[in-house]
């Protein structure tokens, strides 16, 4: 899980790196292009490269594992879902206070409206990820308890749910409508790996996760050709279709199939290093890659050489260079802003709340900036009103003291734990409850939660 993890990562890296090309018109203006959206192989590519969806299987997977240890303790679903939206929300902070200080000065510097809205809005287009894994793993606790009951009706229903969504907006020609599988797309994507979580993929055989691999992939053939849906997978995300859906069976089933080479590649000492080191630093990594990638490639704009056009054999061979040179910036990035990844923990002999309310406060905040983008895109306003409600969201997740005459009611007590366990070192307690799954899920023995190949018996679980 953690190797497929940062290999999408590294995916996504390289794809925005290709998909960047910017060049300077006669009349001086900016002329941004998707380059590599541009080239005639790039939509069969999509079927494999697309890989958000993954993201959210292995982010329910992870986040299932956390919340069932977090239950056995007694803790309740809002200490769950604090420490995941902490996760985050803290990595937002410098993000978006380096972008209201970029919009700013480009303005002063005397760019255009359109053309700094332009930018703006580009190098933050990942950022829906951080609103639909939000409300996913806000949501996971409950439906990881109807899941545990009705694991088939709930997959069922979910499916059923996101097919109507589109039924109805491509017959209405309602584009807005698609909004609503934000929810349901999304929630069944994640609800994979909760099934991979008690074992379900774990326990077919590699013949029959390669022939559901392969039915999948035919059903997403023939839903884009015959059907309605654009073959080009990317066209498929904003907002998620069934497509993508199916598209996530199909890739998570080869992952799992895959799974003895990918176990043998991690016994290299080399391999467990480069996981570890950017497994660290997942979100922050995300999230700073594109403005890094538009800093570089607009200074490369400034220079006095000869800028290669986009999509030209010379803008090709840059490549490669410029993504070294990204790799570099963003390694001192990831040291810089890194640890806003980590919260800091309570002292061992506090006794600390977490409230209800603050938690399902913060929540909505995190949302709304993010979803806000989506929508109008980014400007210097939109920057700074959504630092101020990420700051705010973070702030409502502070430890709360209690009093010890106070009454515990809808409070959990909690002796500087939170749900990371106590007496660790930080090192564990940051992979215990790593919100993204990024560092790995670790059980109290130090054994990394993996998909379970059965029961204590041997057996498969019978509600299955």
């Amino acid at each position: 899980m953690d190797l497929a993890r940062v290999a999408g990562l590294v995916v996504v890296v390289i794809g925005h790196l290709l998909m960047l090309g910017a060049s300077v018109a006669g009349d001086h203006r900016l002329v941004v292009q998707r380059t590599l959206t541009l080239q005639p192989w790039f939509t069969p590519v999509t079927w494999i490269a697309q890989v958000m969806p993954l993201f959210f299987v292995v982010g329910g997977f992870a986040g299932v594992m956390s919340w069932r240890r977090t239950e056995a303790r007694g803790g309740r679903a809002a200490v769950f879902i604090r420490a995941r939206v902490l996760r985050l929300a803290r990595p937002t902070l410098p993000l978006f206070a380096f972008l209201a200080l970029a919009i700013l000065v480009m303005h002063l510097a005397g760019l255009a409206s359109d053309t700094v809205a332009e930018i703006a809005t580009g190098v933050v287009s990942p950022l829906w990820f951080l609103a639909a894994y939000t409300f996913c793993q806000a949501f996971l606790p409950g439906m990881a308890t109807v899941h545990a009951r009705w694991p088939v009706r709930m997959l069922a229903g979910l499916a059923g749910a996101m097919v109507v969504v589109d039924a109805v907006r491509l017959g209405t020609h309602t584009p807005e409508l698609g909004l609503l599988n934000m929810i349901f797309v999304w929630l069944f994507v994640q609800q994979l790996g909760l099934w991979a979580a008690d074992g379900w993929f774990g326990r077919r055989g590699r013949r029959f996760l390669l022939v559901l691999a392969g039915a999948s992939y035919a059903l997403l053939g023939l839903i884009t050709t015959v059907g309605p849906y654009p073959a080009n997978m990317l066209e498929n995300l904003n907002p998620p279709t069934v497509a993508l859906a199916v598209l996530a069976v199909g890739q998570f089933s080869l992952l799992m199939a895959a799974r003895p080479q990918l176990e043998r590649l991690m016994r290299s000492a080399l391999v467990q290093r480069a996981v570890a080191g950017i497994g660290a630093r997942t979100m922050t990594v995300y999230l700073w890659h594109l403005p890094v990638l538009g800093l570089i490639v607009g200074t490369m704009l400034l220079l006095p050489v000869p800028e290669p056009v986009p999509g030209g054999a010379g803008w090709w061979l840059t490549r490669p260079v410029v993504l070294a040179f990204a790799v570099g910036v963003l390694i001192g990035v990831a040291a810089l802003f890194g640890r806003f990844e980590h919260p800091a923990t309570s002292p061992a002999d506090a006794a600390v709340a977490v409230r209800d309310w603050r938690v399902g406060m913060s929540t909505a905040l995190i949302i709304v900036p993010p979803f806000t983008i989506m929508l109008f895109g980014l400007n210097l306003g939109i920057a700074v009103i959504s630092e101020v409600l990420l700051t705010v969201a973070v702030l409502l997740q502070l430890p709360v003291r209690l009093r010890e005459d106070a009454g515990q009611g809808h409070e959990d007590r909690d002796k500087g734990q939170d749900d990371r366990g106590q007496g660790q070192p930080a090192a564990a307690r940051a992979r215990r409850d790593d919100a993204e799954g990024l560092a790995g899920e670790h059980d109290g023995d130090g054994r990394k939660d993996e998909p379970d190949r059965g029961n204590r018996h041997g057996q498969d679980d019978p509600r299955q």
